[in-house]
């Protein structure tokens, strides 16, 4: 998102946020742009099924837009995010104005129902699509094990745009 005429900046800082929510940046290849706030989510997500002797962790990214007066996250237009929680940078890679952090984004109790959303939504939506080797072949689409999503980080994250 560009800004224009109605996007006011917040300015060439980051915004000051609460110190229990983190904040970090996307790594990018830019060099000019605006920083624009999202909201960056990762967990593993642990299927298994003894019986057929299937037990595997699968790790996730999401990315969802952050916009002024959001108060709750729509996980199912979030997009998948290549950036592993390992690749986050702490400090911004260019100098570059920022939009501002909306309100919600401010607020610990907001932000913590948001991740509590991110692992039920995990839980309800993520499947191991395989085929178990049977006669005739099986093909199962597994859900996550009970207790299966582990989320790693939530946090809002800073996108060079």
């Amino acid at each position: 998102m560009a800004p224009s005429t109605q996007t006011t900046l917040a300015g060439p800082t980051r915004p000051i946020g609460v110190p229990e929510i983190p904040q970090v940046f996307l790594p990018s290849t830019g060099k000019k742009g605006t920083y624009s706030p999202r909201l960056y989510a990762a967990a593993s997500v642990h299927f298994r099924d003894r019986k057929r002797k299937i037990d595997e962790v699968r790790p996730v990214a999401f990315i969802a837009p952050l916009a002024e007066g959001v108060k709750n996250i729509d996980w199912d237009a979030a997009q998948p995010c290549p950036v592993a929680p390992t690749q986050l940078l702490k400090e911004a890679p260019v100098a570059a104005d920022y939009l501002p952090l909306p309100s919600a984004a401010l607020q610990l109790q907001t932000f913590t129902r948001w991740a509590k959303n991110f692992d039920r939504w995990l839980a309800r939506t993520q499947r191991l699509d395989t085929t178990v080797n049977s006669d005739p072949p099986e093909t199962l689409a597994l859900a996550p094990k009970r207790g299966g999503v582990s989320v790693e980080i939530v946090a809002i994250a800073w996108e060079l745009v």
